[in-house]
């Protein structure tokens, strides 16, 4: 300790050292923990798709594309896809960013849906998601959501994609209609 008082920076590279040590060594435990309470946390959250309506992008689409098809009751006339991080470990949250700029009459019998396809990189399909969005694709204009994706501590390292439908059904019961497709990819990295 007299080493310490003589010499001020070394007190400071000591405490620093202390502490580095004393953060490693319970690493394993903060990420044990962390994916308990990752885990925890998935049972309350939301992950379904929310779009909003853009006004400023609904009016600039609106200029650059041509107008609905006569005789169409819908067309997409953009549809994308992004995702953050493309690299990642589990317990931790993928956000999915999508755009679409959606051309559509009024008429209520129109059902828009939106399903998501999960591949393995051998192109095996995981999983697939099916949400109704029609209620918030409800007039022609440009849309975009944010969505979370959760890693599940068990995933598996590997490479992923992602493929996104947008699929127009009518109340008749007539087979549904690919209006836009999109996909990307990401990959799962080890967890130590």
């Amino acid at each position: 300790m007299h080493i310490l008082l003589r010499h001020p920076w070394m007190g400071v590279r000591f405490i620093i050292m202390l502490g580095l040590g004393l953060l490693a060594s319970g690493c394993a435990t903060f990420q044990k923990e962390g994916c308990a309470q990752f885990e925890e946390r998935q049972d309350d959250a939301d992950y379904a798709t929310q779009y909003r309506y853009s006004d400023s992008d609904s009016e600039t689409a609106a200029g650059n594309f041509k107008s609905l098809p006569r005789g169409k009751n819908a067309v997409v006339r953009s549809y994308k896809m992004h995702i953050e991080p493309v690299k990642i470990k589990p317990c931790r949250h993928l956000t999915i960013r999508k755009e679409i700029y959606l051309q559509r009459t009024t008429k209520a019998n129109l059902i828009l849906e939106e399903v998501r396809e999960f591949y393995a990189g051998n192109d095996m399909l995981i999983t697939t998601k099916i949400e109704s969005v029609g209620s918030q694709l409800r007039t022609t204009g440009y849309y975009a959501s944010n969505s979370l994706l959760p890693i599940p501590e068990t995933a598996p390292p590997g490479k992923y994609r992602i493929v996104s439908k947008l699929m127009l059904k009518t109340k008749n019961g007539s087979r549904p209609v690919q209006l836009a497709k999109t996909s990307v990819n990401f990959q799962i990295l080890p967890r130590n």
